[in-house]
């Protein structure tokens, strides 16, 4: 069978999961699919899923390269919280991504993990809140078949 980029995800996740959200951390959910509604999940880390590249490598078989979408999604104002803590929350939660992403380069799931180009940030409207969205691309090489 395949190397899936389902257990992939879910391992990434778990990973995001630990590093970002309990007390004293910034992220009130990381899921590893897109959401219907963000209200009151926020701040959120969704992966979502890119696409995959398998290129043959050996008579064996291909070797996959999953791509992802890392997107972390901050309200911006509102009763009680500014822009600023806004925009602070955004930065210490990529700085704990990187960490993570350098601290788990190489796992039992994959052979190297990387964010491939700049992030950028938007600013998008759901349900009637304006959010700062930072979008990372992110590439996963596996040595599994």
């Amino acid at each position: 069978m395949a190397t899936s980029r389902e257990t992939v995800r879910d391992a990434l996740v778990i990973l995001l999961d630990t590093a970002l959200v309990g007390a004293g951390l910034p992220v009130k959910t990381v899921t590893g699919s897109k959401v219907t509604s963000i209200e009151g999940l926020t701040p959120l880390v969704a992966l979502l899923s890119d696409g995959t590249l398998r290129e043959r490598t050996t008579y064996q078989g291909t070797m996959p390269t999953f791509y992802f979408v890392l997107q972390v999604w901050v309200m911006e104002a509102t009763t009680g919280w500014t822009n600023a803590q806004a925009e602070d929350a955004l930065d210490r939660i990529e700085s704990i991504i990187a960490d993570v992403f350098s601290a788990n380069t190489e796992t039992a799931d994959w052979t190297l993990i990387s964010i491939t180009d700049r992030s950028k940030i938007m600013e998008i409207t759901s349900g009637g809140r304006i959010y700062y969205v930072e979008s990372f691309p992110v590439q996963v090489q596996t040595s599994k078949y």
